[in-house]
């Protein structure tokens, strides 16, 4: 079974069970049953970006997603197994939200994904934005390989999907598709910054204040460590983010300046910075202003572990990963632990958080399919609340 996650090798982390509460006390959050509910046919699914669309909405976005009937509510009863879908939450009120799942074809016999490539590949969600009036989604095209397994499928490039009707129900939504890059070693969007500049002031590199919108970009192969590096495109270009011989996209180079981007069908150029090691296409880099950092947070390959490195500024230097949170699923003192648990996904959703906490998700699978459809447990995003890092 596959799932949203290229780390390392390009391979998926599959795991566990159980769930074991790490709130602090005092910190008001939706509690843990609350949020991902299995309701309107939705049963579980992976991921878990969150795209804010205005006061107390959200967008979410899942990879690979277990539907089924309406009132099912047991992976037993499902109908499908699609490679994507969203839930909007509304939440006007700290502990008061409501979740509202939408994929195609919800109530048939035939469901299909939310995103959709029109041909046997498939799209797995990276993050998003809204800009002018139109909701962007970077989209991670893959196909299978013909290996079978769970492992069977290959990265085959990156879309930017508009939605320019997004405040329309999702069931009318027109969305038009981009390909940014195909078959490269280098994946854009795993996290999406839409500032002027890496602390939101003008861009030092164009002091006519053009403003950009910042792809960190997975950089590497089977071969390396994965790294994080990072393209800009100005945002009057996001509608033809794919024309051809578009020089308006930009990597930063190792010396911290802005070069064009040869060719959006190539890898990224040699000299191009190491913003951030490790890298992951499962994360979030987000920019604190009560205490002027920047916050990554992210899985390392198949660590027991989601990570956090800081930096005062978003192309770096970042301080070395520091390990934010133990999965307690992957720990064989946990009551559900089963020798087949991994979790991955670790992602920051900034606009949930009070003031001095950090809020982020993750998903936590089995690579034994019969776990998966019997452990209600497994597969859907687990809420955790901490004290922001800030050293």
């Amino acid at each position: 079974m596959a799932v949203a996650v290229l780390e390392l090798s390009f391979l998926s982390a599959l795991a566990a069970a159980g769930y074991s509460d790490p709130r602090p006390k005092g910190l008001p959050l939706l509690p843990p049953a609350s949020w991902f509910t299995y309701q309107q046919g939705w049963l579980g699914g992976d991921g878990a970006y969150s795209v804010p669309l205005a006061r107390n909405r959200s967008l979410w976005l899942f990879g690979d997603t277990f539907v089924g009937p309406a009132g099912a509510a047991s992976r037993k009863q499902a109908t499908g197994f699609i490679h994507n879908s969203i839930a909007l939450s509304t939440c006007p009120q700290p502990q008061r939200c409501t979740f509202q799942y939408y994929w195609t074809g919800m109530g048939t016999s035939t469901p299909g994904p939310m995103f959709s490539t029109g041909t046997t590949d498939w799209f797995w969600p990276l993050d998003g934005f809204v800009y002018n009036g139109t909701l962007y989604l970077a989209l991670m095209q893959m196909h299978a390989t013909g290996a079978g397994g769970a492992f069977g499928f290959a990265y085959r490039g990156v879309q930017l999907a508009s939605v320019r009707n997004y405040t329309a129900a999702p069931s009318r939504w027109l969305i038009t598709y981009q390909k940014i890059n195909k078959g490269a070693a280098a994946i854009p969007g795993v996290s999406i910054i839409v500032r002027q500049g890496p602390h939101g002031n003008p861009d030092p590199a164009n002091p006519q204040g053009a403003r950009y919108a910042y792809f960190f970009t997975l950089v590497g192969d089977a071969t390396t460590t994965m790294h994080l590096g990072l393209l800009r495109l100005p945002l009057d270009q996001l509608r033809d983010a794919a024309r051809p011989g578009n020089a308006n996209w930009d990597y930063l180079k190792s010396n911290q300046t802005w070069a064009p981007w040869p060719s959006t069908e190539s890898a990224l150029p040699a000299d191009s910075a190491v913003v951030l090691k490790p890298g992951a296409t499962e994360m979030t880099v987000r920019y604190h202003p009560a205490t002027h950092q920047w916050i990554a947070v992210f899985p390392v390959g198949l660590d027991k572990a989601a990570y956090y490195a800081l930096s005062p500024s978003m192309m770096g230097p970042w301080k070395p990963p520091e390990k934010l949170y133990g999965y307690p699923e992957m720990r064989p003192s946990n009551p559900n632990y089963t020798p087949h648990v991994f979790c991955y996904a670790a992602k920051e959703h900034i606009e949930f958080e009070t003031p001095g906490q950090l809020l982020f998700t993750y998903v936590c699978n089995s690579t034994r399919e019969e776990e998966i459809i019997n452990n209600m447990r497994l597969y859907h995003p687990v809420v955790v609340t901490l004290p922001l890092p800030d050293k």
